[in-house]
């Protein structure tokens, strides 16, 4: 017995899903029983727009974390090296060849990115460097492109695999951007605590701080409609909460996010 989808032309208009079922008889005939199939086609029709939708929405959230920010703050230090070029025309080619090493490795985490998006490769590739050796080399990245100095400090010695590395990573790599394009900020500090079936991000920086002043749970900053809209969806699809505290001379910004998956010992 086999089942075919096929469609129908409706008597109104239009056209009906149909699942047949096909059975082979004696003599060489060939059976079939035909039920309506309209409420079954909706429902899977509905979930690929449902994905299509998600995967929008996350590529994008990848371009404006990753690659966007990454050329923001190329711009920024290719001014830098054009002014330094006079003068210290040495000074000028360390900042540009720091900046290529940036833009070339970003290059590689979105390519990587769309190879993930082809089926070709894991979510979270290269799982068995440490949480910690990894944001250490995104932190650097970013101190190259933004000119920051940038610190790392985390209990966590097990492998973390999964989607939440990536939200890990990208999560510290917006905050980063932020601080650095809008708050002016010029020292970063990142700690990462290992919780009970949780890990805690914490990112202080030096800058100005937000628009608002003052400290903020997530129920606060949803109510009030405050801190970085991007950010704040990528935290509540992680199913995570953020916290920040925003003064004239920094802010910190705390994030927490389940771990569903087990700890993975080393």
């Amino acid at each position: 017995e086999t089942d075919v989808d096929a469609r129908i032309a409706s008597p109104g208009g239009g056209w009906i899903p149909m699942r047949w079922s096909l059975a082979a008889g004696d003599g060489g005939q060939i059976y079939a029983v035909g039920r309506d199939y309209a409420e079954q086609a909706w429902h899977q029709e509905a979930l690929i727009r449902n994905e299509m939708v998600e995967l929008r929405l996350r590529t994008a959230r990848e371009l404006h974390d990753g690659i966007l920010q990454t050329l923001t703050g190329a711009s920024l230090q290719i001014a830098v090296a054009r002014r330094l070029l006079r003068d210290d025309p040495e000074a000028a080619d360390q900042v540009l060849a720091t900046l290529g090493e940036g833009v070339s490795a970003e290059q590689q985490e979105m390519r990587l990115y769309v190879d993930e998006m082809k089926g070709r490769a894991a979510i979270w590739t290269d799982s068995t460097r440490r949480i910690g050796d990894r944001v250490a080399a995104l932190l650097d990245r970013l101190g190259a492109i933004w000119g920051l100095t940038t610190t790392i400090e985390t209990d966590i010695e097990e492998e973390l695999g999964g989607e939440v590395g990536r939200q890990i990573l990208r999560i510290i790599q917006e905050s980063t951007g932020n601080a650095a394009r809008h708050g002016g900020a010029r020292n970063i500090q990142v700690a990462i605590r290992k919780g009970e079936g949780s890990v805690t991000i914490i990112i202080r920086d030096d800058g100005s701080g937000f628009s608002f002043l003052g400290e903020y749970d997530h129920d606060a900053l949803r109510e009030q409609r405050l801190g970085p809209l991007s950010l704040k969806h990528r935290v509540e699809d992680a199913g995570g909460r953020i916290a920040i505290l925003s003064t004239p001379d920094g802010a910190v910004v705390t994030v927490d996010l389940p771990v569903v998956s087990e700890w993975k010992p080393v």
